[in-house]
């Protein structure tokens, strides 16, 4: 009996179609609440799960883009027609037209329905498929599309669409994350700052941190932009000052002559374009209130001002803080290429900088020994030229993974990631970020530097527990890139005639060469003794592991056979039962009805009353 028991169960366990998680994840695509996508997905078995919600009664479709549009786009559509009847397949874009039918079926439909304002789409697929017209989910930022119909006639959506960069398989940290009852908010921002008319402005001030009594931890940090300013708001990072700072400057300009706002060096904040609110996970925390954290912090704001008109503006942070203290100090360490003499050709496909930290002086930076640091979430940064960013880990001469990965990075969506697993940092590790650019549409050199249409090529890395290294930033030889280009001053960069030799010849000499490195104690202001300790090395090669096995498993589209205003609607199909996939119908029909008798036939048995003896 039991074992007829145990049979029905696990027949029932194999008949559930498709992989369905619980949907942890969701995000609005429009402005009105309109376009509601939810997903979970499963690392162990490589299967994510979507639901579309739209207000529309005709066609809905989802997809994903290689740049946001619909060429190359990999798509699902589907709907109900007024009779009832269900249509779904699988699809993909060649342009703005009409999109495609797939011959292989990757996708897998689990609810459609419609009441009488929305249709709601639930449907699951692997993360890499066999078809070459899909595209693969993989950790980083993927642009999501998203249209619908007025009708049920499938054609080119026109003005009904929408575009959204999402981090898909987006991790939570092990160690949960919750909000303390105790929790006490403390706005900073700028109070009204006058924005120059210019196109680039880095204004700073000095602001107080919460006066609280006794150690409590910072455990959630929310952007707060001005209405109407988010657009000329690119960045709001938070620095803390040590407790010797002058703060008597009044709020301007942060990298002009006056070296004052050079005092404050570490990171406790950073937000960019298309960022939400970060919560550090519950283990972890910035300290507040004991004798050795600061007082003040230094607010820097990148505003970027392409019309350079006149501005005011009061942006900045909001901190969420709390006495119910957590394990270990958080501590964020800002790594990548320094802002020095380097710059990316123009007409370049794929250019890549680098910025190396070799991590064996950091306890003589630090003034003692310095504990592991465990690695547990990441920023990536560039400006508009950028299209990659990875950051490698070596230890022993040998890479040991990524702390940091975007092969599609978008600069319009530049949020702080958790690691899927924590991640240790020994001394003597070597940490390496490379930025890949594209420069086709520019006609001249694009230097590294502050403004926008200037390129960046940095990480920050959010650790516990907590030291004195706030920065460990490289660049390579100047010499060598003038001798290389033969040039004799850093200007003349400027009148070099590039061509694809030139280019390739500039990007060897910046894999060859030697990297000299800095690293800053933030403890000390820049520039006195003892604020930063120089190092050198060389690149090392950043490899990426083997390719995963896709996976093969197809599915029947689903149409109506009345779909009279359905014109592009593929014909209806019998359940594919060859496939390798978990959708056939018919087979979890044979499947239920045999898990129900054996499961009748358990039942019985155990209400059949003992064979007695005559």
């Amino acid at each position: 009996m039991a074992l007829l028991i145990f049979s029905a169960l696990l027949l029932l366990s194999l008949v559930v179609p498709g992989q369905q998680f619980e949907l942890s994840f969701s995000t609005v695509m429009d402005n009105d609440g309109n376009v509601v996508l939810k997903w979970g997905f499963n690392q162990y078995d490589e299967q994510i799960t979507f639901q579309l919600q739209m207000n529309s009664q005709g066609w809905v479709g989802f997809g994903l883009s290689p740049n946001g549009g619909m060429k190359g786009a990999d798509i699902v559509i589907g709907g109900v027609h007024p009779n009832k009847t269900t249509y779904f397949s699988d699809y993909h874009g060649i342009g703005n037209t009409a999109p495609v039918r797939d011959t292989l079926q990757n996708y897998q439909l689990l609810l459609l329905t419609e009441n009488g304002t929305s249709t709601t789409m639930r449907f699951s697929r692997a993360f890499r498929t066999c078809d070459s017209n899909d595209m693969n989910i993989t950790a980083g930022t993927i642009r999501v599309i998203a249209a619908y119909g007025a009708d049920d006639t499938i054609a080119y959506h026109r003005e009904n669409h929408f575009t959204q960069s999402i981090n898909l398989l987006r991790e939570l940290p092990v160690a949960g994350l919750s909000s303390p009852k105790d929790s006490v908010s403390y706005n900073i921002t700028m109070n009204n700052y006058t924005v120059p008319a210019q196109p680039t402005t880095y204004g700073c001030a000095f602001v107080p941190l919460p006066n609280v009594n006794g150690k409590h931890h910072i455990y959630k940090i929310e952007p707060l932009i001005q209405a109407g300013n988010e657009l000329l708001v690119h960045h709001i990072l938070l620095y803390a000052c040590p407790n010797n700072t002058n703060i008597s400057i009044a709020p301007g300009e942060c990298y002009n002559t006056n070296p004052l706002f050079f005092q404050c060096l570490q990171v406790i904040n950073v937000w960019a374009v298309g960022g939400k609110a970060f919560q550090f996970p519950d283990n972890v925390g910035l300290s507040i209130g004991s004798p050795d954290d600061p007082s003040y912090a230094r607010l820097e704001i990148h505003y970027n001002n392409p019309e350079a008109k006149n501005f005011t503006d009061s942006s900045g942070v909001q901190l969420y803080y709390t006495k119910d203290l957590r394990p270990y100090n958080a501590g964020i360490l800002e790594i990548g290429s320094a802002l020095s003499f380097l710059f990316i050709p123009p007409s370049a496909r794929s250019f890549r900088l680098y910025g190396l930290c070799n991590t064996q002086k950091f306890p003589e930076v630090n003034g003692q020994q310095v504990a592991d640091m465990q690695v547990f979430a990441y920023q990536l940064h560039t400006h508009l030229a950028g299209r990659a960013v990875r950051v490698a880990h070596y230890r022993n001469g040998s890479q040991i993974g990524f702390l940091g990965r975007d092969m599609t990075y978008d600069f319009n969506f530049q949020e702080v990631k958790y690691l899927e697993n924590i991640t240790t940092i020994k001394m003597g590790d070597a940490l390496q970020v490379e930025c890949t650019y594209n420069t086709m549409d520019r006609r001249g050199i694009t230097e590294m530097g502050l403004g926008t249409m200037n390129e960046m090529c940095m990480a920050f890395l959010f650790y516990y527990p907590k030291n004195n290294v706030s920065h460990c930033l490289s660049s390579p030889s100047a010499t060598d890139i003038m001798n290389a280009l033969h040039v004799s001053n850093p200007k003349d960069v400027n009148s070099v005639e590039w061509d694809e030799n030139k280019i390739n010849l500039l990007q060897q000499t910046i894999q060859e060469g030697k990297q000299d490195i800095n690293i800053t104690n933030s403890q000390i202001h820049l520039f006195m003794p003892g604020s930063f300790v120089t190092d050198t090395g060389y690149l090392y090669n950043i490899t990426e592991g083997a390719n995963a096995t896709c996976n093969n498993a197809t599915f029947s589209s689903l149409a109506a056979t009345s779909a009279p205003n359905s014109s592009m609607t593929p014909a209806m199909n019998e359940p594919n039962l060859n496939n390798n996939g978990s959708g056939s119908l018919r087979g979890s029909v044979i499947l239920i009805n045999l898990a129900l008798f054996l499961f009748q036939a358990a039942l019985g048995a155990s209400l059949r009353p003992p064979n007695r003896s005559p």
